[in-house]
This record gives C-alpha cells, structure tokens and sequence, in this order.
C-alpha cells in the first residue's frame, strides 16, 4: 500500500470514528452490556469463549444486563442461541445495535481487517470500552513485528501513531490503543511490539482459557469420550508457515506410527487456522484429525502431550504441567522466513526440541513410561517459563475479570 493511500485511509478512520461516537452516544453506550467475538468471527474457541461462557453464567451476579456473541459463522450462531446464549451474525440489524449499545467489547485475536475480517465489527467499536484477550505466550514474531509486516502509512503517520490518542483516533473503532492482556513482565514488552500501541494499554492478568470451561460443546465431549477410550494420546499442533518445503510431518514415519498402535496411543491433530497445509491420511489406525475451528484448550486436561514447533502451544503445556515436545525440522527456514521468531529457541528450549524422527520417538517413548519429566533440563525449562511468560500465577475467573474491570474502568 503507497503512503498516499495509507493516508487517505488513516482519514476516512477518524471521520468513520467520529460517525460512530454520535450514534452510539445517541443509544447511550452501557459499560454492564459486554460484547464478545473471536479469531475473525468464524469460531467459538479461545480466551473470548472462556470469559463470555464465564460471565453470561454469572451475569446476574457480576451486575451485567447483557453478555453477546456475535459471529460470522451460521453455525455458531444456531449453535449458541440453541444452547441458551445470545449471538447475532455479524451484518445484521441485531448485531449492529449491540455492537454500538454495548460499551464492552472483547475480542481475542484480530482488530483490523487487512486482508482478513476481525472479530467483531470493529468499525463500531469507537466510545466503548475494548479489550484484546490476545491467545498467544508463543515465540511467534506476529503482528506488527513479523518478518513480513509492512507499516502501513507511511514514516509520517507512524511517528504520529507514537501518542497514544492518536494511535486510537487512527485505528478503526480505536483498537489501536485497546486495553491488551498480557500475562507476564516479560510477555508485555513482546505483546506491546505485537500490538503496536502505548504501554499505557497493557495490563498483566491471566488467561481465560487456562480456567476451567464451563460448559462443553457437544462435539468436545464426543471427542473426550474418545481420547478416554485410549491410554494415551499425543496432541500435535503445528503452526502455520508460508513455505512448507523443510516441513516434514511425524507420520510421514513407520516408526511413529508403530509407536501409537503399540502403546495404544491415539494421535491427535488440529491444523492452525492459517495454515494452507493438512495431512490426512484417513489410513492410518489411532488417528483423530480435528476440524480447524475446535478449541483445542478444553482437551489440554486429557492428553499426554503436546507436540508442536513454533506455537504458543508449547507453553500451554508448560503452564499445565503436560509433556511437551517441540518438533522443528525446519528451524532455520522459519527463522528466516515471511513469520520469525521472537527469541532464540534454540538456546531457551534445547531441553524439549527435536530435530528429527528418531528423536521425536525416544521422547514419545519417555513420555509413555512416565520418565519425560526426569530428563536434563526439563524441570528448568517449566520452571522458567512457568514464571517468564506466566507469573507463576493460577488463572481464576474472578481475578481475570477484577483485573479487566480495574484496568477498563468497568
């Protein structure tokens, strides 16, 4: 995008900023109606589905008068609203006087729509209270400080997003200065590159989704019910890359595959949401392949590992005291690739890398005879990130929700 145009659309925000004040003044914004939607408004997953589950159960007693989905997905919305929750699709009427009534917005993933849609109906987000869950501890260098971004303005509008009122003017809906929750003293300065906003913005809690769930869908406890069936099962969740060319997947090899059928082991895979890769070889014995859209956090109590690269992932497991393995054949093409790394992983994860087959299986091997967490390294390793990218701090709802009240002003 030439700075010309940036600029041009940097304007038409703040006129479309200023539009929306009016109308949603008129309707007297409520900070007590909560809105909520999630990863571009196609699932019912993440930190946004744990906190809007938690707070429509209790809405009476917290003093909400209202707590909203809003979808893009027909599914989810028939799904909830049959569930006893209240969603609208994105584009309606109904969602449109929620999104400018609601003076509580949360989100957990995208707020702005270059090149894909965001959450909510971002445009109608200006005058209310925003918070950004975020979903990640990960070593990913996403956002605004991937290897790929591309600043968009130019140098001028930049340097201007440096104050934190124009930041938000700037921004649709003023997400660009949204009250972002970060996890931990370390995490924050990452989360704050990622965002792009002031320090003013960020504030430490812990994650939603590291609460209990509660309430299932019906599609996650018939998938539970099948990983009980197993004595064990390995949850493998890579993240998204643009080129798959170093790539090599765990069961491309007999060898894992053995592994599975002679321990009883069921393999569990869900593709990242961006990802434009998917194995399924619909042969193989003790194999689950998940849609993209499940939430994978509410089956992290009932695997025994979790087997991933570059994802946040390996630090969920490490916050839940779950095996992890991080499989990273082409570690040095990633690096250097369209995403990046935010630290040396090498260096900081050595402990639980494998670069190969061979050595992913002796560690599934480990994992199976209760013998992983012996190993060299390893307590070190959970101990460290367990208080680096989470404060040593147990997540409860209640405290998530006293944290976002008392920085939002709620």
């Amino acid at each position: 995008m030439s700075a010309l145009s940036g600029a041009i659309n940097r304007l038409k925000t703040i006129f479309s900023n200023i539009w929306v004040g009016i109308e949603s003044g008129v309707l007297h914004r409520d900070k007590n109606v909560v809105l909520f939607g999630a990863w571009m408004g196609a699932k019912f997953a993440d930190n946004s589905r744990f906190l809007f589950q938690y707070l429509s159960r209790n809405q009476e007693s917290l003093g909400l008068k209202k707590v909203i989905w809003v979808t893009r997905n027909e599914e989810v919305n028939a799904l909830l609203n049959n569930l006893g929750y209240e969603s609208y699709l994105c584009g309606t009427k109904e969602s449109r006087y929620w999104h400018l009534k609601a003076g509580t917005h949360i989100v957990c993933n995208a707020t702005n729509r270059q090149g894909h849609d965001a959450d909510i109906d971002i445009q109608y987000s200006w005058g209310a209270r925003k918070i950004q869950l975020w979903h990640g501890v990960g070593m990913k260098s996403v956002g605004a400080i991937a290897n790929e971004h591309i600043s968009v303005g130019g140098s001028f509008w930049s340097q201007l997003k440096s104050n934190r009122n124009l930041n938000m003017l700037m921004s649709e809906g003023g997400w660009g200065e949204a009250y972002f929750l970060t996890t931990s003293p370390v995490k924050l300065k990452v989360c704050q590159a990622i965002a792009a906003c002031s320090e003013e913005s960020m504030f430490i809690s812990s994650y939603p989704r590291n609460c209990e769930c509660v309430e299932l869908l019906p599609r996650e406890s018939e998938v539970i019910n099948i990983v009980k069936a197993f004595k064990g099962a390995v949850f493998y969740l890579p993240t998204f890359r643009k080129d798959y060319s170093a790539y090599v997947h765990p069961l491309t090899d007999a060898g894992v595959k053995q592994f599975l059928l002679d321990n009883n082991f069921l393999w569990i895979e869900k593709p990242h949401s961006a990802s434009t890769f998917q194995y399924q070889d619909f042969s193989i014995k003790n194999v689950l392949f998940l849609d993209s859209d499940f939430d994978v956090n509410v089956l992290y109590p009932f695997v025994s590992t979790v087997m991933s690269d570059y994802s946040s992932a390996v630090f969920d497991a490490v916050y839940r005291h779950i095996p992890v393995i991080m499989f990273t054949p082409d570690l040095e093409q990633f690096k250097g690739g369209n995403i990046g790394l935010t630290f040396d992983v090498e260096a900081n994860c050595a402990s639980v890398i494998t670069r190969t087959i061979p050595e992913t299986i002796q560690m599934l091997e480990e994992i199976s005879i209760s013998t992983y967490f012996n190993k060299p390294g390893i307590t070190e390793f959970y101990d460290r990130y367990l208080r680096e990218f989470w404060n040593n701090t147990k997540a409860t709802y209640d405290q998530i929700w006293n944290d976002i009240r008392k920085k939002a002003n709620l």
